[in-house]
């Protein structure tokens, strides 16, 4: 798919929290753990993920996904449901890789096989896995690998 990729711009705000939740939905279903979902602008990381270098993939005009970086870690990725195997997680990648300092970490569900395979794709490898509870709040077990590009 024919995508944009740009640095983010506060104008993109309402569609960067629609493609959030959508897709971070998405991933809490896949891992059982749905329970647990908040809507971005309800989320206690709203503020770090506006801190990040964050890039958007953009097509006339409509966000599709969105990448955020912090120093030597990706630390968000997300591509809206309607729109994912085109492409386009594969160009925020791309820019991801190429502006971040290597070694680079990122954490992901155990269990989010086609996430791990786009970053198996671009060198990552499993350096730990935890299995813990999500809080006090939500006892409900979960499993995170943390993945490193050298």
């Amino acid at each position: 798919m024919d995508v944009e990729i740009k640095k983010y711009d506060k104008q993109y705000f309402d569609q960067l929290c629609s493609v959030m939740d959508r897709a971070r939905m998405q991933e809490l279903k896949s891992a059982g753990l749905e329970q647990v979902f908040l809507s971005l602008r309800d989320a206690p990381y709203l503020g770090y993920l506006l801190d990040c270098e964050i890039y958007v993939a953009v097509k006339e005009g409509k966000l599709l996904g969105f990448v955020g970086l912090r120093a030597h870690e990706l630390s968000f990725i997300y591509v809206d449901p309607d729109y994912q195997k085109q492409g386009i997680g594969n160009e925020l990648m791309k820019v991801a890789v190429s502006h971040l300092e290597k070694p680079v970490k990122l954490d992901v569900f155990t269990d989010n096989i086609a996430a791990k395979s786009l970053y198996q794709k671009y060198g990552f490898k499993t350096v730990k896995t935890v299995t813990e509870k999500w809080s006090d709040d939500y006892p409900v077990d979960f499993s995170q690998d943390t993945m490193e590009l050298k």
